[in-house]
């Protein structure tokens, strides 16, 4: 089964979270719990001693969370892998890893976890008539928010691997073996006095010219990190940053390197250049898509999977700002399989990106799970005659994302345009507050409406303003419940339509 529980987690849970999971990749967050003993486990305590932490974070109410305790292969890890000494570890253990189960439903009893109480599938503590010696917590609720919120959970249950360096990857419910094997995944704990390591590539994915290229590091050595040199290649020249700062072991730091000119899709290529003890942890990379050219009437083409709550997208212009995006975990949400075309409108030429995000991880990859077909996305440019212009990106569903990005180097305007009445028409404010005046001309006896269309091309507010003789005048319109952004206002004379791009601040 691909999830163990669906979004009904969300209205459990009092905190607030998005649906997604962590990164792979992602820094781990400290915490403290109590077990069924009585006894207190710290997460940095444990990999500090170079232990590898298996965390799986579940409710007592859950089915499939349930189904995977009574597999016992978390049990299997822990006797055979756990820290030497530790109750109910095997004397010939590893001595590699540590299990911490927690349950992230803050309202949860001890009743519960007993399997007495009235929101449990069993007793949690003796699942198969043998007790778990492995740490079992119940947290006060706040604690249970934190490392729900630290931890992104979205579902039940979660099972992550954090390696020694803090690093955590969603690893799911394998076998006891299985979930062993990843271990070989993990570095080795910190042993070099002068490791810089190169985490991630955090940077620009997708331009029309120049690449923002930012990156973590994570100081993997047994002394502070004050200074290492990063450089940049697989633009059209080498970028070198040479940054300075104090980060203690298993620390992390952002590093924004520069700007890189590039002239087509390329590999951007970032290193650790300066002397190291460690070079196997000193690079990463990252695909750059390059803008095709584009005008302002982009289609997106789905085709949903059978979870399509966890599809989302964003168009953002050169500064960053949202101009156009839709979230399908919201309500309504699409039907499983479904197909939907998205028209969008953009307010002007420039450069924009499209980017599309799956918060499971696996895009719409349906078949990996057993559904006969996957979905798709494909997202066009459209010319006036209602052609495509250009292709933007072209997903099939036969592989993976989280996170795809496509640059459009929008030059062409189409579609929804700005024109003049030939008798005239003007709005002011622009950019608008609260109200909009309309001012415009009549040369003859008319109807007028006034219509104002959002990026996508929704009607969202319509002032009809009836039959009037020749002359000018004035149409005030409340904008005020408007969120800010650029919109089309339509004035309609006798069925002519005459449009206006205005701003709401």
């Amino acid at each position: 089964m691909k999830k163990a529980l669906l979004l009904m987690v969300v209205a459990v849970m009092s905190s607030t979270m998005s649906f997604a999971q962590l990164p792979a990749g992602s820094f781990g967050q400290d915490f403290t719990i109590t077990d069924q003993f009585g006894v207190s486990h710290n997460l940095y305590n444990y990999l500090d001693q170079g232990y590898t932490v298996y965390l799986d974070v579940s409710a007592t109410w859950c089915g499939p969370c349930w189904n995977f305790h009574l597999s016992g292969a978390l049990d299997e890890l822990y006797i055979n892998h756990g820290p030497a000494g530790a109750p109910g570890v095997s004397a010939a253990t590893t001595d590699e890893v540590m299990v911490i189960w927690i349950d992230g439903d803050g309202t949860t009893t001890d009743a519960d976890m007993a399997g007495t109480g009235g929101s449990t599938q069993g007793n949690w503590l003796n699942p198969s008539g043998t007790a778990i010696d492995f740490p079992l917590a119940n947290p006060a609720t706040a604690v249970a928010n934190a490392i729900n919120d630290d931890y992104a959970i979205a579902y039940y249950p979660t099972v992550y691997r954090i390696c020694p360096n803090r690093i955590v990857t969603e690893v799911g419910q394998l076998d006891g073996a299985g979930l062993y094997a990843t271990l070989q995944e993990c570095p080795p704990p910190a042993f070099q006095s002068n490791d810089p390591s190169m985490l991630s590539y955090d940077g620009d994915l997708a331009t029309c010219g120049n690449v923002d290229v930012a990156v973590t590091i994570q100081n993997n050595g047994t002394a502070p990190l004050t200074a290492c040199t990063i450089t940049v290649t697989g633009g059209t020249a080498p970028l070198v940053y040479n940054w300075t700062g104090n980060l203690s072991t298993y620390a992390v730091a952002t590093v924004n390197v520069g700007s890189v000119a590039i002239t087509g899709a390329t590999n951007l290529n970032v290193s650790i250049t300066s002397s190291d003890d460690n070079t196997s942890n000193n690079a990463t990379s990252a695909p750059i898509a390059f803008a095709a050219d584009g005008t302002t009437h982009v289609k997106i083409d789905i085709l949903f999977d059978r979870y399509p709550e966890e599809s989302s997208w964003s168009i953002t212009d050169d500064a960053g700002n949202v101009v156009a995006s839709r979230d399908y975990s919201a309500a309504p949400m699409p039907a499983d399989n479904s197909t939907k075309i998205e028209n969008v409108y953009l307010p002007s030429t420039g450069c924009y990106t499209f980017t599309a995000v799956d918060a499971y991880g696996d895009g719409f990859y349906d078949m990996q799970w057993g559904a006969p077909v996957n979905g798709h996305m494909f997202v066009t440019t459209v010319s006036d005659a209602g052609a495509t212009f250009s292709s933007l990106w072209n997903y099939d569903g036969s592989y993976n994302f989280d996170e795809a990005a496509a640059p459009a180097n929008v030059n062409t305007v189409v579609g929804i345009e700005e024109v003049n009445l030939s008798a005239g028409v003007s709005v002011y404010p622009n950019p608008a507050n609260d109200f909009i005046n309309v001012a415009y001309g009549l040369t003859n006896n008319s109807v007028v409406t006034v219509d104002v269309i959002n990026v996508l091309g929704e009607r969202v507010m319509t002032e009809y303003v009836g039959s009037q003789v020749a002359g000018n005048y004035t149409s005030r319109l409340d904008v005020s419940n408007l969120s800010a952004g650029v919109y089309m206002l339509n004035v309609t004379i006798n069925g002519t339509v005459n449009t206006v791009r205005v701003s709401v601040k």
